[in-house]
């Protein structure tokens, strides 16, 4: 096993324009309760060592933990989603690459879900 740090890449620029450094990759599945979907990195990611401590950063890809955010249309509404989730970084990966997960521009994102996940980030 390698001993080399595991590190996500990015969403190429044109989907990321204008998003926060610590935004990974942004989804849009329209036919789900949480229809938004926010993978982040930078900043965010974790590690899990063998002895079950959690460290900031990201470290081998088996122990790296890569947080989501899952949001309904209204996520700020009593009745919306607006849930935290983790994934793996090998799931986090395949999740990315899954042909029934919907890539979505950072921008084409409605103005008030760009607003909340920076909320729920940096506040």
């Amino acid at each position: 096993m390698s001993n080399r740090k595991y590190t996500p890449r990015r969403a190429g620029k044109r989907w990321l324009d204008d998003a926060p450094a610590y935004i990974l990759d942004c989804f849009d599945i329209p036919d789900t309760g949480d229809r938004y979907t926010v993978l982040f990195g930078k900043g965010l990611m974790f590690h899990v060592k063998h002895n079950g401590d959690c460290m900031d950063g990201s470290d081998q890809r088996n122990n790296t933990i890569v947080p989501y955010l899952a949001m309904s249309e209204a996520p700020g509404s009593p009745q919306g989603i607006s849930m935290w989730g983790e994934l793996e970084a090998h799931q986090a990966a395949a999740y990315r690459y899954n042909n029934g997960h919907r890539r979505i521009r950072w921008l084409d994102f409605p103005a008030h879900i760009r607003k909340h996940v920076i909320a729920r980030v940096e506040i």
